[in-house]
């Protein structure tokens, strides 16, 4: 005969299988230990310990009709933040979505937590602030103090100033600044300069020497 006993040891349940057996005219007994009635680490809380699943916050009238409307948009930047968004909120994991669109993680987890904290901000691109300012106001000064002086008074063999001639000589000067940078200079302070006529001039120091002499 077989049956399953539990004991009580210490507060705690276990469970036996016992077996009743004859021999001759003794009936013996054996057990068979099946282990506790509850887990002795048995959680409480299955997901105890773990982080949240990272899913966006729920969307109202107006953001959902605005991720409708961008999910083809020509520009990806707007069209990946919308497809991110809708899927986060048909309650797909950030895994499912990387997978779905062949994005990398950190990029949907980026995305589902600005937009938590921002809203609809995050499809506004931020304005880059530029490269940083290469030459002072005083290097400035000088460079259209160059342009407004006759290049023979500065010692220079030419007549005319170029973008290229006033960036060598601001260089030979101290001042780093690209002919294409001289030219955005010039242009900004609405300065006309007279152009150079390259059959009318030479550029050969002795070339007044050679023809008037």
């Amino acid at each position: 005969m077989v049956y399953l006993e539990i004991k009580t040891i210490k507060g705690r349940k276990y469970r036996y299988e016992r077996m009743s057996y004859r021999v001759g005219k003794v009936v013996k007994h054996r057990s068979k230990y099946l282990g506790p009635v509850e887990p002795v680490n048995k959680r409480r809380n299955p997901n105890a310990g773990r982080k949240p699943k990272l899913r966006v916050r729920e969307l109202t009238w107006e953001e959902r009709k605005f991720v409708e409307k961008n999910l083809k948009n020509s520009k990806s930047f707007i069209k990946d933040r919308a497809r991110i968004l809708r899927l986060s909120n048909e309650e797909n994991t950030v895994k499912h979505i990387c997978q779905k669109l062949g994005f990398h993680r950190p990029k949907v987890e980026k995305i589902i937590k600005q937009f938590n904290e921002k809203g609809l901000k995050i499809f506004q691109r931020g304005k880059s602030p530029g490269k940083p300012r290469r030459i002072t106001k005083e290097e400035r000064a000088l460079i259209l103090q160059y342009l407004n002086t006759e290049p023979e008074k500065l010692g220079l063999y030419f007549n005319n100033w170029s973008h290229i001639k006033l960036s060598d000589y601001a260089r030979k000067h101290g001042i780093e600044v690209s002919p294409s940078q001289a030219g955005r200079i010039i242009k900004q302070d609405e300065i006309k300069y007279k152009k150079k006529t390259s059959w009318l001039y030479s550029n050969d120091p002795d070339f007044a020497k050679k023809n008037f002499s």
